[in-house]
């Protein structure tokens, strides 16, 4: 569990920067400043939610026979697909919350994952 407590750290640190960057952007295109923060402040906050799930899923199903292991992680992966469903349900119904904002930082941890392979050469035939 200690992993993905570093990862989880690492994804913040990641995603602190990514979500300034895209309040700036959100404001260059005239988006009320209030609703794009608080949408990206709990976009940001949920993306880290679900990548500490992730983490948590893998590590318990490794604990368990294969089979039971990929239960495991199939009900992992669906409950956060409903999670992630409702977040989105929520996003367009709400009115204090801007839709696109709130769906960016779903991509933070890619973008974080495939800058990370990517800087540090893994991936990258040279």
């Amino acid at each position: 569990m200690e992993i993905v407590r570093e990862e989880t750290r690492r994804m913040l640190r990641g995603m602190i920067p990514l979500a300034v960057i895209a309040f700036g952007v959100f404001l260059l295109a005239g988006a009320d400043p209030a609703r794009s923060a608080v949408s990206l402040l709990l976009g940001t906050g949920y993306s880290l939610l679900l990548f500490r799930m992730i983490g948590k899923s893998a590590a318990k199903a490794v604990l368990f026979p294969p089979a039971q292991g990929t239960r495991i992680v199939r009900r992992g992966y669906f409950f956060r697909y409903l999670l992630t469903g409702v977040m989105v349900f929520l996003a367009i119904k709400l009115p204090f919350l801007h839709p696109l904002a709130a769906v960016v930082p779903l991509f933070f941890p890619k973008i974080i994952l495939l800058w990370s392979m990517y800087s540090k050469g893994k991936g990258v035939r040279r």
